[in-house]
């Protein structure tokens, strides 16, 4: 039977903060019940509101479909697009939030610094993003952070990770193309754990370029936005022990260097 690292994973560990953190997007996301179509003209009614955060103007967001006909010995597709929110870029390039008719989703684009100041600056704007509807029913959330690790070629990919593809011992060839994805349950607070990796073309001569997914998620439904905030307060350590479970010493290391 298959078990979560849920009891094997060290409480109480000390902060992470890395000289150069591996992290090219941090998340935050809420999911909300489905608002109709004319919330995304509420949206641009906050747009300088937005803007005055130190954000650009914003961009649509569309929502394509696809459908297909088919009549006796004949087929067409039909192709359309409508409105389904609209996305914001921060003045620097570090941010980007995007407000839409079922989620709100803010990102730290790469350079990420800590967890204080990316959890305030979505909530900021999810502030903004709440106050289109008296009562926004948030569903659920998630915290993700996509990272990017180099390991380097020909060295067992255990001496830097702890969870990889284990091949037989008479497959001795090296693994040229990976996509994993492991889903667990989290224990506290209740949710679900979903970690993924995958070997993208090669960036630095000598290395393997691996995303490392580490995607968190949580139902809130019948909390208050004051509980759900105090919640993902929370996860800020669960997700540094989940990183710390899933890389070496020597990993991290590298992240210092």
């Amino acid at each position: 039977m298959w078990t979560t690292m849920e009891n094997e994973v060290p409480k109480g560990e000390k902060k992470l903060h890395f000289k150069n953190p591996p992290i090219i997007e941090a998340v935050i996301a809420l999911s909300v019940a489905p608002q109709p179509d004319s919330v995304i003209e509420k949206f641009r009614g906050f747009v300088s509101d937005v803007v005055a955060e130190g954000y650009r103007q914003p961009e649509p967001i569309t929502e394509h479909q696809i459908q297909l006909k088919i009549d006796g010995e004949t087929s067409s597709f039909d192709k359309s697009a409508s409105p389904f929110g609209i996305k914001f870029l921060s003045e620097d390039g570090l941010h980007a939030v995007q407000f839409n008719k079922g989620f709100f989703v803010f990102s730290r684009l790469g350079q990420y610094d800590c967890w204080e100041k990316f959890k305030d600056e979505a909530q900021k704007l999810w502030e903004i993003y709440s106050r289109v509807s008296e009562r926004i029913e948030v569903r659920s959330v998630g915290v993700r952070y996509i990272n990017k690790l180099f390991i380097p070629v020909g060295v067992d990919p255990e001496i830097y990770v702890t969870a990889f593809p284990k091949l037989p011992d008479n497959m001795s060839n090296p693994i040229s193309d990976l996509y994993m994805r492991v889903g667990m349950e989290v224990a506290e607070p209740p949710g679900r754990f979903i970690h993924t990796q995958a070997i993208l073309p090669p960036e630095k001569e000598g290395f393997v370029t691996l995303i490392f997914d580490n995607d968190f998620r949580f139902p809130v439904a019948g909390k208050s936005e004051a509980q759900i905030w105090e919640m993902l307060e929370s996860v800020r350590e669960l997700k540094d022990r989940y990183f710390v479970y899933l890389t070496t010493e020597k990993m991290r290391d590298t992240f210092n260097a």
